[in-house]
């Protein structure tokens, strides 16, 4: 149990210093003195959390195998916007125990509602320099520099991710069991008893 919630903390911790430094290091003077459009923060405000997400998933010392990516993109959320997190969480939560949907499956199919509401969605933390920057409408009708950071991080773990969704039509399921330590697959019974007819 304690290894599980280790390594989900750290998964999460994870994506919260990336964008944290990320945010904190390129709002410094020395990228936005004389009163320049700070373009090398928004760029790297909406790239780094992607490419975090990349590198957990396909990491170069683990032979480009890796995790999943939806601890990085929780931490993200966290820091960035905590109102995107709880919409994020009660989506996937709906899904996994109101519909019955695999963890996996459920994730991927929040990012298509919360992907384009972030977008929308009002930023309130005071820690962060991301609500004043790309802001459309004089009273902020559309944060785009949060959409772009949360549609890019969803784009990053759909690959790695796909094959929840192709288990979820062909019998099988991914969950996650915190108590056991990490994700596995689980077959549905039909699966169960014709492999175990075969042998």
């Amino acid at each position: 149990a304690k290894v599980g919630l280790t390594i989900a903390f750290l998964d999460i911790l994870k994506g919260t210093l990336t964008i944290a430094l990320i945010d904190q290091i390129f709002s410094l003077p020395y990228f936005t003195e004389g009163g320049t459009t700070p373009i090398w923060h928004s760029i790297a405000c909406i790239l780094g959390p992607a490419f975090c997400i990349l590198g957990h998933n396909y990491s170069v010392w683990l032979k480009f195998e890796g995790g999943r990516g939806f601890g990085v993109i929780m931490g993200t959320m966290l820091y960035m916007n905590p109102l995107v997190y709880i919409v994020y969480m009660v989506m996937t939560a709906i899904q996994t125990q109101a519909l019955k949907l695999p963890s996996r499956f459920a994730n991927i199919l929040a990012g298509f509602v919360v992907a384009p509401a972030a977008f929308f969605m009002p930023i309130f933390p005071p820690w962060t320099t991301i609500a004043s920057l790309w802001v459309l409408g004089g009273t902020g009708y559309a944060y785009m520099i949060q959409g772009f950071v949360v549609l890019l991080m969803w784009i990053a773990i759909l690959h790695r991710n796909w094959s929840g969704v192709v288990h979820a039509f062909t019998g099988k399921e991914w969950s996650f069991n915190a108590l056991g330590g990490g994700q596995q697959i689980a077959e549905d019974f039909a699966t169960k008893k014709d492999s175990a007819e075969k042998e």
